[in-house]
């Protein structure tokens, strides 16, 4: 019984160290906010900003408990990127790294997920700015 037992030990330790797996995926998000519709003078590029969000899904069997869609996760790293500054309207070219790493076992699967967002912020001027630069423009 007990061989049994250290065998079962065993196998259950190399599976876990041999079958877990993970992976990463990099994202340029075009789509937020359409930048190029905007003249040069129009807008204020910010510095730099990075913020990531972490979620665990948990599996029994075949059913989930827990645990964010990767949409959701990019939206709020985005969400928090931005609030990190707080004049920032937006960023520019956002980039999206998805880290997911899977611990499956027999019964029970683990789902490990990391979503980080970079890129510049920027703050589209006011009217009273763009007409202070038009003004200083035409002098």
């Amino acid at each position: 019984m007990k061989k049994l037992w250290i065998f079962f030990v065993v196998t259950l330790l190399s599976t876990l160290s041999l079958v877990s797996c993970s992976s990463s995926r990099n994202t340029i998000d075009q789509h937020e906010i359409e930048i190029a519709e905007l003249d040069r003078e129009d807008y204020v590029v910010l510095d730099p900003v990075e913020e990531e969000v972490r979620s665990t899904r948990f599996w029994l069997l075949f059913i989930p408990f827990g645990g964010k869609k990767d949409e959701k996760m990019k939206e709020k790293a985005y969400t928090r990127a931005v609030e990190q500054m707080p004049e920032a309207d937006g960023l520019l070219k956002p980039r999206y790294v998805v880290k997911k790493t899977v611990i499956p076992l027999i019964v029970f699967n683990f789902t490990f997920k990391k979503v980080s967002v970079r890129g510049k912020g920027f703050r589209i001027k006011s009217e009273s700015e763009m007409q202070l630069t038009k003004s200083f423009a035409n002098e």
